[in-house]
């Protein structure tokens, strides 16, 4: 089915692109000119910038017609399914209907490796969820424990402006993606069948982990015994005790029922997630200059404001639901997290290791500015 599924895609794909390389001959003057250098100017006859579209959109010329596929692994109900909602609905209204976007949840094209080979492939054009190590080593540096206090800080940390923002984005064009947006969105907490009420009752617990070895150091680091296991098979592994515990957003932990089988909520604050949105770089690239900056505007002005404010409101909703099913929660102490910290440094060596020292500089600049 996967592969039926590929074919599909990819003849989609091709589809979605023969407008724009049928129209760079004409518009360029000449049969190598990419339909990225075509400006908002020189599609409406005259030098003169169009007037802004409606609620201060971009102006868009182009009529090529284009189809965007968005796969990402999280459930139809969490706040970063909404937020892809957003764009798609923002997208085909203020493109007048040229530019469309088919939505895939619930990891239905491919597990998130797959998904991320296929966008840098082009099979798909869009793809979304947690960045770090898991998408490339060399963006590892995100997965730094205890790093902030809040998601305002992580907010402050990725501002577009900053030194970090920027790298970033030359990071993620070396593997062939356009980053779009890095949004806070919450943290990573710990559930567990094992009350644990501070950092020295970490010791020992029986905890699944991404399959990530910066993951695994961390928490190895803080004499827990991490054990990988496919999201997919999660809930299965906590129902028949292979693990004793998880960790993710609160959002992610409900919207996938993992909560059913586990009795307490720890807030470990160990690691903030970074929800991420990327296209494929040549896709982008290829692109009409209007069109790319639509996509820009409508990340910045809609979805990004609006995947920042949901996820904290899930977050909250999926604690106070897991309250309600009886789960019981444990507050760590700021001595706890100075602890995990301190504790932690063989993963930030690992990082180091992994990234080189540039990235973790930045890290550290932008950590200290967003604490004042």
């Amino acid at each position: 089915m996967k592969k039926v599924l590929a074919l599909a895609l990819t003849a989609a794909l091709a589809l979605s692109l023969t407008g724009c390389l049928n129209q760079a001959p004409a518009q360029g003057g000449g049969s190598s000119t990419p339909a990225s250098n075509n400006s908002s100017a020189s599609q409406s006859g005259g030098s003169s910038t169009p007037a802004p579209g409606p609620d201060g959109a971009p102006a868009i010329t182009s009529t090529e017609k284009v189809n965007m596929i968005w796969s990402h692994n999280a459930a139809v109900t969490t706040a970063g399914h909404r937020a892809a909602e957003k764009f798609k609905e923002a997208m085909e209204k203020y493109s007048g209907g040229n530019i469309t976007v088919t939505l895939y949840a619930n990891g239905e094209l491919g597990t998130v490796p797959e998904n991320d080979q296929a966008l840098r492939e082009g099979t798909i054009q869009i793809g979304s969820g947690t960045t770090g190590g898991l998408v490339d080593p060399s963006l590892s540096y995100f997965d730094c424990p205890n790093l902030v206090d809040s998601n305002e800080q992580a907010k402050a940390m990725m501002d577009r402006s900053g030194d970090l923002y920027q790298y970033t984005e030359g990071v993620y064009e070396n593997i062939g993606m356009k980053m779009l947006s890095i949004v806070p969105a919450g943290f990573r907490e710990t559930t567990s069948n094992k009350a644990v009420h501070n950092y020295e009752e970490l010791s020992g617990l029986k905890i699944r982990t991404l399959e990530n070895p910066i993951a695994i150091a961390y928490w190895q680091a803080w004499g827990c015994n991490p054990t990988p296991v496919t999201f997919s098979e999660l809930y299965i592994a906590l129902q028949q005790g292979l693990v004793e515990a998880q960790e993710n957003a609160y959002d992610t932990t409900v919207a996938s029922k993992l909560h059913e089988q586990q009795k307490y909520v720890i807030n470990t604050h160990h690691v903030i997630m970074w929800s991420g949105m990327y296209m494929n770089l040549d896709f982008y690239n290829g692109l009409p200059a209007d069109y790319q900056e639509l996509i820009n505007w409508v990340v910045a002005e809609i979805y990004e404001p609006f995947l920042y404010e949901e996820s904290i409101k899930a977050n909250d909703a999926a604690l106070q639901t897991m309250k309600d099913a009886g789960l019981e929660v444990i507050d760590f102490t700021p001595e706890d997290y100075a602890k995990m910290r301190e504790a932690a440094k063989p993963a930030y060596d690992l990082i180091r290791q992994t990234v080189g020292d540039e990235p973790m500089e930045l890290i550290a600049q932008a950590q200290a500015a967003a604490a004042g």
